[in-house]
């Protein structure tokens, strides 16, 4: 009912907002105690929510403000950026977007997987089965999994941090995410790449959920056509990113496929907007996934742009910035929605025609990148002191 709703909508927002609070903040932390503390941290977290849900299954007492607490004990630590950041750590600097496409596309298949599961499978039992498995990863974290934070990156990250240290005072400690953030603000490359980044996360985050909406709403689509349709793209999504990612970056290199992903982007918006039919909405979902490309290409873009010992760093910050995107994003294009869906002209389609006028002015803005730290191979072929240099001299200032 409404009161699901309004909490699930409140949960949502606690959860942007510690992102926004602690993301670049445990990002940092990472550079200098490792990863695989924290990426078990963030599997013990969410392993809380499908606890929560069987206590509220097997217990009338129990409240379901448990399962919304738990949802948004999430944005404490961010397992998505910790992963990003190893695969960082590992990877040589030419192959981390293809890598990252690779990540991206497991995770698709387990979305897709996860319907089939929900459809064969009681709600006890998909709840008792998630909370074995996330136990499962955090358990093999701490007891197998390598850490992947090279020595002399945390060496570099300690010395750094004890710089920053040497004169702090409580009101940088408050102010730590700020001083955090201030990354994104390094040079004009990492501004551009800000700008982008909060464009697609606007949409790219709110589309998913409201096309749902609007099918079943506007279009009358069944639930049943609805998961039919997803499970296709979901499916279509890994193959894009297994396959054609890779060949793309080699044909157009970064800077170009950034563009083009964007572009796919506007144009599938647009598509939605405009289309009356379930064939339009379905082509529209299906391109949703070429808009995908822009990404993996994104994350490694601001990877091979810093030092080994930033990486965690930068990933989170980006992620803070998501999570603004994450929050802004929804209540942007449904205010366009409540104002339009009675509407003859423009129509109740038109918050998708804004999201693609919005995805378009980020195609424009990635035009606006220097291609030589755009594009990733050419990047990583200038070395790594040439990836970590300040171009503007502004990094000793946000240091300090």
């Amino acid at each position: 009912g409404d009161a699901a709703q309004n909490a699930a909508a409140s949960a949502a927002f606690v959860e942007n907002m510690i992102m926004l609070v602690l993301s670049s903040v445990v990002g940092s932390m990472s550079d200098c105690r490792g990863r695989r503390v924290f990426l078990a941290g963030s599997f013990a977290l969410m392993a809380t929510t499908p606890l929560s849900l069987v206590l509220i299954q097997i217990s009338d007492s129990a409240s379901p403000y448990w399962y919304y607490s738990s949802k948004a004990s999430h944005g404490l630590i961010s397992s998505f950026t910790i992963c990003l950041t190893i695969l960082s750590d590992v990877m040589p600097r030419e192959m981390r977007s293809p890598s990252y496409g690779l990540f991206l596309a497991t995770y698709l298949f387990g979305f897709g997987f996860s319907q089939i599961m929900a459809k064969s499978l009681s709600h006890l039992t998909v709840a008792i089965a998630a909370a074995i498995l996330l136990q499962m990863g955090c358990i093999f974290t701490v007891l197998i999994f390598r850490e992947t934070l090279p020595e002399e990156a945390r060496r570099k990250a300690l010395s750094n941090r004890r710089c920053e240290e040497g004169n702090n005072s409580w009101g940088k400690i408050i102010l730590r995410p700020l001083l955090e953030l201030s990354i994104l603000n390094r040079n004009t490359f990492f501004r551009l790449l800000a700008v982008i980044s909060l464009c697609s996360g606007m949409i790219y985050s709110s589309d998913s959920t409201l096309i749902i909406y609007y099918m079943k709403n506007q279009l009358d689509i069944g639930y049943q056509s609805i998961a039919t349709m997803f499970f296709v793209k979901s499916l279509v999504g890994v193959l894009v990113q297994i396959f054609l990612l890779k060949l793309v970056i080699g044909c157009l290199q970064e800077k170009r496929s950034l563009v083009l992903g964007l572009t796919f982007g506007a144009i599938h918006n647009v598509l939605w907007g405009v289309s009356t039919t379930q064939t339009g909405i379905f082509a529209g979902l299906i391109m949703s996934e070429f808009a995908g490309l822009h990404f993996p290409i994104l994350v490694g873009m601001r990877s091979v742009n810093v030092g080994e010992e930033e990486q965690g760093r930068v990933q989170g910050a980006f992620f803070a910035l998501a999570a603004i995107a994450d929050a802004v994003g929804p209540v942007f294009l449904q205010s366009i929605y409540r104002e339009t869906k009675d509407t003859i002209r423009p129509g109740p389609g038109f918050m998708f025609v804004v999201a693609g006028c919005v995805y378009l002015f980020g195609a424009v803005v990635a035009c606006m990148l220097p291609a030589d730290k755009a594009n990733v191979t050419v990047a990583s072929t200038a070395g790594d002191e040439d990836s970590e240099r300040d171009p503007e001299g502004s990094h000793g200032l946000i240091m300090s």
